[in-house]
């Protein structure tokens, strides 16, 4: 099991050794800690263990390289332990299981099959404690790092329509198409489509192009650069007439395909939300929300109510409007309630983790989001690029505003 091998010795990498006997030589004196020989000893055996696995045959580099580096990184670390406590940075015993299970399904495995595979190789709390110690320096370095990173609107435009953008962010579209000699006819065209008429039949009425060829994946590279509006389009959208050497062109986006492409379904909700609260007790947030519930079965109107009496303070203005969402970003209650709800009709007073609700589903709609994902898709790629480079320079930043004094000759 390679894979579960390289995470398990990727953490040893990072370890800070907890036991430190009185015969320890400081390696290091680093701000208001040390760096210990021992620490230094350790990480060396298990990098040896390491390029002796991954790298058969091959000559290590020289001790003294090694050493220099494990050196290196054991002052920085210990430079954002001391950030980290000064910060006040604490990671949960919780925050720490729930990352564990997501590696241990990252492995194909369940917790416990992990936490066998992990003990057969290490002791299991010390797997946990160097984890611990590794998510602690991230989330340090994050602090440090994240709001030194600035992305223009523009900077995330330019790198989706680069080359680079479109085979990391890869998109196809499936178009169909139209082509008339005539901007009258294109007009007459573009006409009966906003009314309701078939794209297909007004093809094998009025095309000329002569192509009879299905429509087939293409990405925005390999369509003519008139036709790239149709990164812009919904599915199922067509186009105006396109005005090309060859004539006229209509268009239609028959489909599209990806990783960042996702069409989701949306409810329009409304809600009123009855809290309990020190002047209000559990019966009597439940009797007021049956009171609003059969006020507004007797004609009065949902917004004003909503206004007079919701406790969910971000709609309560627009008379409980929670504009439109997926529905599996309410509580797992409230969603049950949203995805059973015929349109328009109030629903039965219910109790989500929040309170006491009645909602009414005004709408829904299927929505394509596919370009917020790209754009969140590039976000993340420029974010990541960036921050890289601003680590590197603000830890050296660290190193170099520090007290380091090195008592050891590697």
């Amino acid at each position: 099991m390679p894979k579960l091998f390289l995470v398990i010795f990727l953490f040893l990498s990072h370890q800070i050794i907890a036991e430190r006997t009185t015969l320890d030589k400081i390696a290091a004196i680093v701000g208001d800690g040390v760096v210990l020989e021992s620490q230094i000893d350790i990480k060396y055996k298990n990098y040896i263990n390491q390029f002796t696995e991954q790298n058969t045959g091959q000559e290590l580099p020289p001790e003294s390289f090694i050493k220099k580096n494990i050196l290196d990184n054991l002052i920085i670390e210990e430079l954002l332990f001391q950030k980290a406590k000064r910060f006040g940075i604490r990671i949960s015993d919780q925050e720490l299981n729930d990352y564990i299970a997501r590696i241990a399904i990252n492995n194909g495995m369940n917790l416990e099959e992990f936490i066998n595979e992990v003990s057969s190789q290490t002791s299991f709390q010390s797997f946990r404690g160097n984890l611990k110690n590794d998510l602690i320096i991230k989330r340090v370095q994050r602090g440090l790092v994240g709001p030194k990173v600035f992305i223009s609107d523009q900077e995330i435009k330019n790198f989706i329509i680069s080359k680079e953008g479109q085979n990391l962010i890869l998109v196809e579209y499936k178009i169909n198409q139209i082509l008339v000699d005539s901007e009258e006819i294109s007009k007459r065209i573009y006409q009966g489509l906003k009314d309701g008429e078939n794209f297909l039949n007004l093809k094998t009425k009025y095309d000329v192009s002569g192509d009879e060829e299905l429509p087939k994946w293409q990405q925005i590279s390999e369509l003519p650069s008139l036709f790239s509006i149709v990164k812009d389009m919904e599915i199922g959208a067509y186009s105006q007439p396109l005005k090309t050497g060859a004539g006229f062109y209509l268009i239609k986006l028959e489909e599209k395909r990806g990783d960042t492409v996702k069409i989701e379904k949306q409810d329009l909700v409304r809600h009123i939300l009855i809290q309990t609260s020190e002047i209000r007790s559990e019966k009597q947030a439940r009797e007021l929300i049956n009171e609003i519930k059969n006020r507004i079965d007797e004609g009065e109107d949902f917004k004003v109510l909503a206004r007079l009496y919701s406790d969910d303070p971000s709609s309560k203005l627009d008379g409980g409007n929670l504009g439109w969402s997926a529905s599996d970003k309410y509580d797992s209650e409230f969603k049950k309630v949203v995805d059973n709800s015929e349109l328009n009709k109030v629903s039965n007073v219910f109790k989500s983790s929040f309170g006491h609700h009645i909602l009414e589903v005004l709408d829904r709609r299927k929505k394509d989001i596919s370009k917020e994902l790209q754009k969140n898709k590039a976000y993340r790629i420029i974010f990541d690029r960036k921050y890289e480079e601003l680590l590197q320079k603000t830890l050296q930043e660290l190193r170099a505003e520090s007290y380091i004094d090195i008592k050891t000759e590697i």
